[in-house]
């Protein structure tokens, strides 16, 4: 079934309401539309909840508006660009942020006092005169004591130390409208620390929920509990066991934390100390081989990206949310530091393998460095969508940029004059000369110059985009760009 259109005379009754200063205002945000061809209108009430055609429940809207609304409600749709404009912003938006526009700064993160006994927690808010008393539960595994409440959301902030994730549009979203009609189903998770709630499980369904206009969440609290093990388990619980996963940045954030924990743990134990004697060390604590091999991989990770050095860093999706961006933190993990890094552990004094690391990692950030130079400053720019970007945005196709990034090491590898397979290995563990760089920096311009990253060619782009490294290196070859035409320049 479809809703009649307005009449004409319907129309102009219903322009003149929505006119001011002389100008026809949008209904969506009150901004004023310009050109009358752009006049539409729309169920204020929308027609699919039984909204009539009507004038009092019509209302104009320009053309885009009209475009992306499509069947929400005026009502939804004006949250929508609310939140969109919101998450628009270069910083991550967290729960803190959701609070602070909801509620208002320093309205929310409120101290309260409590009293524990063996079986009950007494809690004493600021806004009751008597204490709310609640039974204390025993987690069998942790002997972790904890609490359900539905807690006033004034009395909530966010755990920066257990819950770094930014908050998503699209699950914001999502959540938002389920929550307008449905029920929270489980608790949100938090921990209570110098007489502060923190939440730290949980978080977009709790902004949800306040962007909703709910003044209470229902929360399940562990008091005082040992920052390290909610660590391991919530890592666990979105990497292993995920429902949503956490971004690789953050992961490679946390495994990092942890490793500096337990590498100063490790310090104070007696013997040689080594990146496999660590390993072994954290295997003997009952880690999993897989997750020691993760702190000291994140480790290295991260002291390259969070190098002041680092150009590529602004190229970053993570890192820069201004524009659209060629990389993540992913992407580069699964390329750049694939092909450059010596994965650990290495086998030797933690003195000598200190500085090789050190090398690697200056290094890893030179060559970076001259790929930012050389492909995407003064290149990649989504808006202006010129030749140059898009030749930097087939550079940074996912297939083709796994593709290049091995040919890049096995041209290193030839500059660098390392034939034996174990040296190839351990390829920026090593001192380079500012002469060998120049001339990696020759090979990489190169690299780029070959003229199929120009060609006009459609198959070009559906080529490169296939995120295959095997099926792209065999398309470069067949287009002439192999390792020996970058080295024969």
């Amino acid at each position: 079934m479809t809703h009649r259109e307005p009449t004409e005379e319907e129309k102009k009754i219903i322009i003149a309401q929505h006119t001011r200063d002389g100008k026809v205002r949008c209904y969506v945000n009150d901004h004023p539309i310009e050109n009358e061809e752009d006049i539409e209108f729309h169920h204020i009430k929308p027609f699919s909840e039984e909204g009539k055609t009507e004038i009092s429940n019509l209302a104009p809207v320009c053309k885009e508006h009209h475009r992306r609304i499509r069947i929400l409600s005026i009502t939804e749709f004006r949250t929508r660009l609310e939140m969109e404009e919101f998450l628009k912003s270069p910083e991550p938006r967290r729960l803190d942020d959701v609070l602070k526009k909801k509620i208002g700064d320093e309205k929310f993160g409120k101290g309260l006092t409590y009293e524990i006994s063996d079986r009950t927690i007494k809690l004493f808010l600021e806004d009751r005169s008597d204490p709310i008393v609640l039974p204390l539960y025993i987690c069998p595994s942790t002997i972790y004591k904890y609490f359900y409440i539905t807690l006033p959301v004034k009395y909530i902030q966010n755990d920066t130390e257990l819950q770094p994730r930014p908050i998503e549009m699209k699950r914001l979203w999502e959540l938002y409208r389920h929550m307008l009609t449905h029920t929270q189903l489980s608790p949100a998770i938090c921990r209570l620390k110098d007489n502060k709630i923190l939440l730290f499980d949980g978080q977009h369904k709790s902004a949800a929920q306040i962007w909703c206009g709910r003044k209470e969440i229902e929360c399940k609290v562990y008091i005082e509990p040992e920052v390290r093990i909610l660590k391991e388990t919530n890592l666990t619980a979105h990497d292993k066991l995920r429902q949503m996963q956490f971004f690789t940045s953050v992961l490679i954030s946390k495994w990092a934390d942890l490793f500096k924990e337990e590498w100063g743990e490790y310090l104070e134990t007696k013997g040689i100390k080594s990146e496999k004697g660590f390993v072994e060390f954290l295997e003997r604590k009952g880690k999993k081989k897989s997750e020691a091999l993760n702190m000291t991989c994140s480790n290295i990770y991260d002291s390259i990206l969070d190098d002041k050095e680092n150009k590529i860093v602004d190229y970053i999706a993570e890192r820069n949310r201004t524009r659209k961006n060629p990389l993540t933190i992913h992407s580069i993990k699964q390329t750049i530091f694939k092909q450059f890094i010596t994965l650990p552990p290495l086998d030797v004094d933690i003195e000598q393998s200190d500085e090789l690391r050190e090398f690697e990692r200056k290094n890893v950030i030179k060559l970076l460095n001259i790929l930012a130079e050389e492909t995407l400053d003064g290149k990649w720019d989504p808006t202006r969508n010129d030749s140059s970007h898009k030749v930097a945005e087939r550079a940074y196709a996912a297939g083709s940029l796994k593709a290049w990034s091995r040919m890049l090491r096995a041209v290193t590898s030839a500059v660098l004059k390392l034939y034996d397979e174990d040296e190839r290995g351990k390829i920026f563990l090593r001192k380079i000369s500012e002469d060998d760089w120049d001339l990696i920096r020759g090979r990489i311009t190169r690299l780029f110059e070959h003229k199929l990253w120009a060609d006009l060619s459609p198959e070009i782009d559906s080529n490169l985009r296939v995120n295959n490294e095997r099926h792209v290196k065999e398309f470069f070859e067949n287009k002439g760009l192999k390792v020996d035409w970058i080295l024969g320049g």
